[in-house]
């Protein structure tokens, strides 16, 4: 047998046309078919094919109690292993008890909603379409409010139900002999179409946020701006009283919290009271993969009933936060589509923290050395470029540090290359102890550290400078004792006047540091007067710390403090070099 769909299309071509809807939306176009009735108090026949559901909410079982009580005849065509196959009913309160029966198939994903009464008359029906042109989600349907329309579908009716459930064709037939349409009340089909038009405006509202959330996700992986974005679309979009967001921060870090306020409460007690919200939301649906709602109350007064909707956020299988939305309408009843709408926003919420975090770690392990956990040479060449750019412009200065630890090589040799591993770790943990927040620590290489201090100069760094080679001496490291370190350090603009040769001349100084005895600190020469260091062609080709440690003659530019006994050399524990 065709479906109802293919039926009236195959009949009423030119007054039915198909319009593509999300499956959410045409659930609630047929509860608005349905509301006509209970709103309105109709003695009407009621037909319906509901999707099939296994298992149905208290709520869908309320909904079907009410049409039913409300309906003069009420017909609910259903699959056999559906949830409402178990549905009991209050004798009592029926004037007629309403049917659920088994259909004879799931018609392609067809569902309807026939409503018949001699004022007024409805129809909808849906029908899920397969293919690469459709999303999976959506559905063509089609209304109308004609009487011939209606006794088309009707007829189709009596002919399923002869075909397939003759033994309830009588009372159909009963039914729709009573509750034929003979008048349509104007009144009352302007009231359902309006009520239409604004669902399907609504509708393209919410779609438009989603859209837009998508966007931003796309266009960036700033997650704080994404989540900002999230709020202020989906509480626009709901017409909320607030709208907020909280997507729990990896190890270490504090959560990212985001709030939306229709009145612009962004730091008030608003704030306080929906930080609270999510504290205590966040902890009871921890490890639950479903949404919290609580509707209005009939008649209940602004203060008695706050209704809310929270949707927890999920990436597989792990709870990563919460989207709350809260409404100052004491009846407000949150709508299925509203509820899907969070629970996709969610989804989309969680994929782009997901992005986040894996970018942040992309991004730190580029930038990052991984034994140490200072940044590396790259990162230090993009700082330093960005600081000296803006030392010139703001006519300040930045200094280079480079460090190397003294007989570094006598650690890996005397006590394995493990020892020499956390030897670096917790000279890297002292240095960064010792640094400003401005300030830039990287592994240059090997036993090598390159410092960036901003807006210090020759004077200022060489203090930093000596205090971090007292640090260092200070030092014990298990197993191996104390070392020590030299250190070189240039100035821009007092030293140099390019960022290459910043490096290169606070390289050139910590050779000299090395080679005057180690355990010292050497600043590299001042620039000439009328001249630019670059040339200095002796300091290009001066040989690097690096590659040669141990050279004869020289003197250092700049004299340190002297070293202390117990640091001379560069480790107590092994005989001087």
């Amino acid at each position: 047998m065709l479906t109802l769909y293919s039926s009236l299309l195959a009949q009423h071509p030119r007054q039915l046309t198909p319009v593509r809807c999300a499956e959410q939306t045409t659930a609630l176009l047929q509860r608005y078919f349905e509301d006509v009735v209970i709103e309105n108090n109709l003695s009407a026949l009621v037909a319906e094919s509901l999707p099939a559901v296994q298992r149905r909410s208290l709520r869908e079982q309320a909904r079907v109690r009410t049409v039913a009580r409300a309906a003069r005849y009420a017909f609910f065509l259903v699959s056999p292993d559906d949830g409402l196959c178990d549905l009991s009913f209050d004798e009592a309160s029926f004037e007629r008890e309403p049917f659920i029966l088994h259909r004879a198939g799931d018609e392609a994903g067809e569902r309807f909603v026939i409503v018949a009464d001699p004022r007024f008359a409805a129809l909808l029906v849906s029908v899920r379409r397969a293919g690469a042109e459709y999303e999976a989600d959506t559905e063509e349907v089609v209304w109308s409010f004609e009487p011939d329309v209606i006794y088309t579908a009707l007829e189709y009716l009596l002919a399923r139900f002869a075909a397939e459930l003759p033994e309830h064709a009588a009372r159909l037939t009963r039914a729709v002999r009573l509750c034929a349409p003979k008048t349509s009340s104007l009144q009352l089909t302007v009231a359902v179409t309006t009520k239409l038009a604004r669902l399907l405006q609504e509708q393209a509202v919410r779609e438009v946020a989603v859209n837009r959330i998508s966007t931003a996700i796309r266009s960036s992986l700033k997650l704080p701006s994404v989540l900002q974005t999230t709020v202020d679309e989906v509480g626009r979009a709901l017409a909320a009283r607030h709208c907020a967001l909280r997507v729990e921060a990896e190890q270490g870090q504090e959560p990212l919290t985001h709030c939306h306020f229709r009145d612009g409460d962004a730091e008030g007690a608003g704030r306080e009271e929906v930080t609270s919200d999510l504290d205590a939301y966040g902890s009871r649906l921890r490890g639950q993969f479903r949404e919290y709602v609580q509707d209005g109350a009939a008649g209940a007064e602004e203060g008695e009933v706050r209704p809310v909707a929270v949707v927890p956020v999920i990436f597989q299988e792990s709870t990563l936060g919460v989207l709350l939305v809260a409404s100052d309408d004491p009846r407000r009843v949150w709508q299925e589509n509203e509820v899907m709408l969070l629970r996709t926003v969610a989804d989309q919420v969680a994929v782009a923290a997901n992005q986040a975090r894996l970018f942040q770690r992309l991004q730190q392990q580029a930038l990052t050395d991984p034994l140490t956990g200072c940044f590396n040479r790259r990162f230090l060449q993009m700082q330093l470029e960005r600081e000296v750019q803006l030392a010139a412009r703001s006519r300040q200065s930045v200094s280079v540090l480079m460090l190397d630890i003294d007989h570094f090589k006598r650690v890996n040799d005397n006590h394995g290359h493990d020892a020499g591993d956390e030897a670096l770790r917790l000279i890297a943990g002292a240095l960064r102890s010792e640094l400003r927040g401005v300030d830039t620590c990287a592994r240059y290489g090997g036993e090598e550290f390159a410092i960036v201090l901003p807006q210090a100069d020759a004077e200022g760094a060489l203090t930093v400078a000596e205090r971090l080679r007292e640090r260092v001496a200070e030092l014990r490291i298990p197993t191996v004792g104390h070392v020590t370190a030299s250190l070189g350090l240039a100035t821009f603009p007092t030293h140099v006047q390019s960022r290459d040769l910043l490096v290169t001349a606070a390289d050139r100084a910590l050779y000299r540091a090395k080679r005057e005895g180690r355990n010292r600190v050497c600043a590299a020469e001042p620039r000439a007067a009328g001249t630019d260091y670059e040339d200095h062609t002796a300091l290009r080709n001066e040989p690097a710390a690096g590659a040669i440690e141990e050279a004869a003659g020289g003197s250092p530019t700049v004299a340190t403090a002297p070293q202390s006994p117990a640091a001379e050399g560069s480790v107590a524990e092994l005989p001087a070099a």
